[in-house]
């Protein structure tokens, strides 16, 4: 990924922010990279402020981590943290899907499209690409709920670090969490608000029972 030019001057740390976090899904900085304030704000053209503040905010959200005198650090995900935030997810997603499942049944193509791309993703063997895709359709059923909150609570998940997290673990068949997705479309398609509830949490009880290693 080439080092980005100046940002702009207006939500530089959210800017920030989302380099850093992209750069931790496509391990440019895999966890235990030290992550220096200074150099963070030479290489991205600002000063150290907004850096400083971006990375405050990714250790609230657990992606990195201060240790004491040494700097701050990008986390290593432990196996207890994956499923606990699959367990969250279950009660969150399974509620967006019901309260989601009026606009989806009306017009279900935005996760037609989100299916297509994991699909397309493992054919090319992009985990990358399987991460976001899968990301996509399930913050899709999250922005359909109209719940605002829950999409902020969703959204300080870093779904996507996690998800490639599991895949780079090898836990799941690439193929098969593509596929474990064509259900909760049918769902949406032809079923119930009931129905997708309770797909969609399974989905993610299965997760959380994976063993995360």
């Amino acid at each position: 990924m080439p080092a980005p030019s100046r940002l702009a001057a207006e939500s530089l740390s959210g800017k920030v922010k989302q380099i850093i976090v992209d750069r931790v899904i496509e391990g440019v900085y895999p966890p235990g990279t030290h992550l220096v304030e200074l150099q963070l704000a030479e290489e991205f053209g600002v000063s150290q402020a907004p850096v400083r503040e971006a990375l405050r905010e990714l250790s609230s959200t657990r992606l990195v981590e201060n240790r004491p005198r040494r700097g701050t650090y990008v986390r290593s995900i432990s196996s207890d943290e994956l499923a606990e935030i699959y367990m969250v997810r279950v009660a969150l997603e399974g509620t967006a899907a019901f309260h989601a499942f009026p606009a989806l049944h009306k017009d279900p193509t935005p996760l037609r499209e989100a299916l297509a791309g994991m699909r397309e993703a493992v054919a090319q063997g992009s985990s990358r690409g399987l991460a976001k895709y899968s990301t996509q359709f399930h913050r899709v059923i999250i922005e359909a709920s109209g719940n605002r909150l829950m999409l902020e609570i969703w959204d300080s998940l870093f779904v996507e670090v996690r998800t490639m997290a599991t895949i780079v673990r090898g836990q799941v068949e690439p193929r098969a969490a593509a596929e474990a997705h064509a259900p909760i479309l049918e769902a949406f398609e032809t079923g119930d608000a009931q129905l997708c509830q309770k797909l969609v949490a399974e989905h993610q009880q299965e997760y959380s029972l994976l063993p995360h290693q």
